[in-house]
């Protein structure tokens, strides 16, 4: 199983590399919540960053700031990361991994396991997400996330 939870990101204008603009499917919520899970897995170790990422997947409405409390000391290089060049940089390098993944994508969110799409496990993966990730990367790496 790949390290790796590659979000899926649409398409960035940077032709203003100061100023990008963002385009989701879902609209800005989508964009903004896009760049924090890009910045938490980039500033943190994957056993930290999976339960922030996890709290985050759970709407639209989930909120930074309570699902950051378990990682707080990482919070301003996360907001600073999703505000600047880095954040936009992360947006398109996620958005260009997942062009590799299938195209045109049957449904979001797709997932791969070790770079293998499982058609008849998509719906697992959408609806429990959470314990699918726990279980793959227990089998893989013999670490448990929380």
């Amino acid at each position: 199983m790949n390290q790796h939870l590659a979000k899926l990101f649409h398409q960035i204008d940077d032709s203003n590399p100061s100023d990008p603009v963002y385009y989701c499917q879902h609209g800005h919520r989508e964009c903004t919540l896009n760049i924090l899970h890009g910045c938490v897995l980039d500033k943190l170790p994957l056993e930290k960053a999976f339960p922030v990422i996890s709290c985050l997947m759970k709407g639209f409405r989930t909120s930074f700031d309570e699902c950051i409390k378990p990682s707080e000391a990482a919070k301003s290089d996360i907001e600073e990361c999703a505000a600047g060049p880095r954040g936009a940089t992360l947006f398109k390098q996620f958005s260009n991994e997942t062009a590799t993944v299938g195209s045109p994508l049957g449904f979001v969110p797709t997932i791969e396991v070790d770079k293998v799409f499982e058609l008849f496990d998509q719906d697992k993966w959408l609806y429990r997400f959470v314990p699918m990730f726990q279980r793959e990367y227990k089998r893989k790496f013999n670490v448990t996330l929380e």
